[in-house]
């Protein structure tokens, strides 16, 4: 008897252990996930990251997940991830921050991203029938100061490349160098480059050749002091020279003031700049110049203002940029640029951008005028009183809300 009542018992206790194993989690149980991060590979997230549901359409998110990203003074990246609840996850915001090097391989950072995100989802996950299969361990390492930098911050890199193309009427060519120097840290950015380029292309027609060449060069230095939590000043200088500037060699130097209304800690999601700049360039030309002029020293101030914002309704940047020589008002410029991605509604979004400039300033243009292969191929700067540029685009989806399946071929 006492034996059939421990086989009773544990056939009960193994028919409530399967009940629980086997207690099933279906699609309206699990967190719709909306991400919003365009340097992340997702097929790669939606294929190790498969327990919940991707939406098409931010609309749909229980969970709205923005990544976005800030180069680190070592050339690698830190990584913002913010995380907003909605539905039944409304008031839980959480915001982690994480950095890639840049002697980290394309799986290294995807690998990188996809842990964090596993990190910032548990705290939602756990308030789901998902929490049962949740499990927590901790690798256990020993906390070492901050190990001695023996290079005290500075990057270098040297890059270089060049390109070629052609057919039987016309051949392309191009060479571009760079050489820079850097040193970031909390207080101080400091910035050194030095890079050339040059471009050549050939035709042929009609038994005749033409040819048109492009070359520039230059020095730059950056030098900025970060003043406090909305302020900072600098100064930038260097030596430069443009075939299509007309300048056989540019000396300049411009000492920069900057204010952001919002703290600097908040610019990956929002940033409100003003910054004022007075410069000083001495000019030698290739060519005189439209106002009889081979050399010439000129004062100039502009101001620029800012206004950039990300959030789950899209993004927006706005920036407007005024400047004029000191020595004559008349010779001044005004530069707008905006863009704008809106989420209008469900499946719809809208993208514009633009640029417009009025230009007034353009003292280095040559007497003789430009030939016409460097009109044509605009390798002169010409005369003009304006600028412009724009762009607009639209996109509409439908269909299914999730986007979980991925799937490689072809």
């Amino acid at each position: 008897m006492r034996t059939c009542f421990l086989i009773l018992i544990s056939l009960v206790s193994l028919a409530q252990a399967q009940q629980v194993d086997s207690q099933e989690v279906t699609k309206n149980d699990v967190p719709n996930l909306y991400i919003d991060c365009h340097s992340c590979d997702m097929s790669h997230i939606r294929s190790e990251l498969d327990y919940v549901n991707y939406v098409i359409d931010h609309r749909d998110a229980d969970i709205f997940i923005m990544i976005t990203r800030e180069s680190t003074g070592s050339n690698g990246h830190a990584h913002t991830l913010s995380l907003e609840g909605r539905n039944k996850f409304k008031g839980m915001q959480d915001t982690l921050v994480y950095v890639t090097n840049q002697e980290m391989s394309k799986d290294d950072v995807r690998q990188t991203n996809l842990k964090w995100l596993k990190l910032g989802l548990v705290r939602y996950l756990t308030h789901t029938p998902l929490a049962q299969n949740l499990s927590v361990s901790f690798k256990q390492s020993k906390i070492l100061e901050q190990p001695e930098d023996r290079w005290d911050y500075w990057v270098f890199k040297a890059s270089m490349r060049g390109w070629l193309n052609g057919q039987s009427t016309y051949q392309s060519m191009n060479f571009w160098g760079n050489v820079s120097a850097n040193r970031v840290t909390e207080a101080w950015k400091i910035r050194i480059s030095l890079h050339g380029n040059y471009h050549e292309d050939t035709y042929t027609y009609d038994s005749s050749t033409y040819a048109s060449y492009s070359r520039s060069k230059g020095v730059y230095a950056l030098l900025v002091k970060s003043v406090s939590d909305h302020f900072s000043a600098g100064i930038s200088a260097g030596i430069s020279a443009s075939s299509y500037s007309n300048l056989e060699r540019s000396f300049y130097a411009n000492p920069t003031i900057e204010y952001n209304i919002f703290p600097y800690s908040q610019s990956t999601r929002r940033e409100f700049r003003f910054k004022y700049q007075v410069g000083y360039d001495l000019n030698y030309y290739n060519e005189i110049t439209i106002y009889d002029k081979t050399d010439e020293s000129l004062l100039a101030q502009s101001l620029e203002i800012e206004y950039s914002i990300k959030q789950s309704w899209g993004s927006a940047n706005l920036e407007l940029t005024g400047s004029h020589y000191l020595h004559d008002i008349s010779k001044n410029r005004l530069d707008l640029d905006g863009e704008v991605s809106l989420k209008l509604f469900k499946g719809f979004s809208l993208t514009l951008d633009g640029n417009y400039a009025m230009i007034r300033d353009q003292l280095g243009l040559p007497a003789g005028g430009a030939t016409q292969e460097e009109i044509l191929l605009h390798r002169q700067e010409l005369a003009t009183q304006y600028q412009y540029r724009g762009s607009m685009g639209i996109s509409y989806t439908f269909g299914s809300i999730y986007n979980n399946i991925v799937n490689p071929r072809f």
